[in-house]
């Protein structure tokens, strides 16, 4: 059963003159019962105003929305409280009542006027599940950030939704946090079968909770599927580039054996071969492109001048550093080679510091062939 349901979406901000040449399009979405969806993309790309229309925040578009069956009521606010009493939402910004953690987690029930027993068997409960039994009767203004979105996502989830969107709500966390309530609520929403809708343009985050992608670019869907198989086979040099692909080449195939195809890139002053696990015919133009994290990078000479060891990957490039930048799981490496074309590798610190590279050190350059995406050109 699908709990969310579009059809020929349309909308634009009619009133607001910063977004007045945006407009969102999507001829159909579907959301299934306890499964989950990442609306992926940059900034302004429509995620967060299509979340909005789907969970009835969002007035004056054009087409069909249904949540649990239900057509939103394109006009008044308010008229879809049935479906809408059905899901709940988590912003980037949750703020907590000034009050103590217990009466944040369970003032929806009292609003619903839930029975004081089941409210206390149901608060209890979620603040075992999360952890955060040290802070259920402190006071709601003196917890940490992380502690505060616990007690966000503790609030949301004891009122049982059937349907979980989420605007961005990690976006302000540290990275342990932020990789501990990720998994937490994998792991509630998962036990309790509720459904997900996801706005966000991190791909761990999107990997971490989703097994859906919608990848939007100005307004549009330009990709949906499983999002294992969208990260690992962009369809256009733009969903490439979203999705993390930002080495991208154009070439021609040179020849193809053994389902691995030559691939030549580049032009006259500028050329590059790649060797790509892909079937395709000679002559065949082809877009190539290859993440940062799928190389792997060596020093071109030891300290006594011996050459780096041979490596089990197809394509090898010799190039020299150009830069290097720390990010948060280590290095980024800007590598030019004789050919003149440049590329990216992300490098655990400890990597670089034990293989002494810097700026200036020349290097190899490893990526295997299953590493190479393409696709066909026009």
């Amino acid at each position: 059963m699908n709990i969310v349901e579009i059809k020929d979406l349309s909308f634009k901000y009619a009133a607001d003159k910063n977004r007045a040449g945006f407009a969102l399009s999507v001829p159909a979405l579907a959301l299934a019962s306890g499964s989950s969806l990442a609306l992926f993309g940059a900034s302004g790309a429509g995620k967060s105003t299509l979340l909005a229309i789907c969970a009835s925040l969002q007035k004056g578009f054009a087409g069909s929305v249904k949540l649990f069956g239900t057509p939103l009521n394109n006009y008044k606010r308010g008229t879809d409280a049935e479906a809408v009493s059905r899901m709940a939402i988590l912003f980037q910004d949750a703020p907590l009542f000034n009050c103590g953690v217990y009466e944040n987690i369970s003032i929806g029930l009292q609003i619903r006027k839930t029975p004081r027993a089941e409210i206390k068997k149901r608060v209890d409960e979620m603040i075992e599940k999360l952890n955060i039994s040290g802070i259920a009767y402190a006071d709601a203004r003196e917890i940490s950030g992380g502690q505060a979105k616990r007690v966000c996502l503790a609030r949301l989830l004891v009122l049982k939704p059937e349907l979980l969107f989420l605007d961005e709500p990690f976006y302000s966390l540290d990275a342990i946090n932020r990789s501990q309530i990720m998994h937490e609520l994998k792991r509630l929403s998962a036990e309790a079968g509720i459904a997900l809708m996801l706005v966000t343009h991190d791909k761990n985050e999107a990997l971490a909770l989703c097994e859906n992608l919608a990848v939007m670019d100005a307004g549009s869907i330009i990709r949906y599927g499983d999002i294992k198989s969208c990260f690992n086979n962009p369809m256009s040099e733009t969903e490439a580039r979203l999705l993390g692909r930002n080495m991208v080449f154009y070439g021609r195939v040179a020849g193809c054996r053994d389902e691995v195809a030559e691939i030549e890139c580049g032009n006259e002053t500028q050329s590059m071969k790649f060797q790509a696990a892909a079937d395709y015919k000679k002559g065949d133009k082809v877009c190539v492109m290859i993440s940062p994290q799928d190389l792997s990078v060596s020093p071109a000479e030891d300290e006594t001048g011996a050459k780096s060891p041979a490596s089990s990957a197809l394509n090898c490039f010799e190039g020299k550093i150009v830069s290097a930048a720390h990010y948060e799981f280590g290095m980024l490496l800007n590598i030019i080679t004789a050919s003149g074309a440049v590329f990216q590798a992300y490098i655990t610190s400890r990597s670089y510091d034990s293989l002494r590279l810097g700026p200036e050190k020349k290097v190899k350059i490893f990526i295997k062939a299953t590493a190479v995406k393409s696709f066909l050109m026009p």
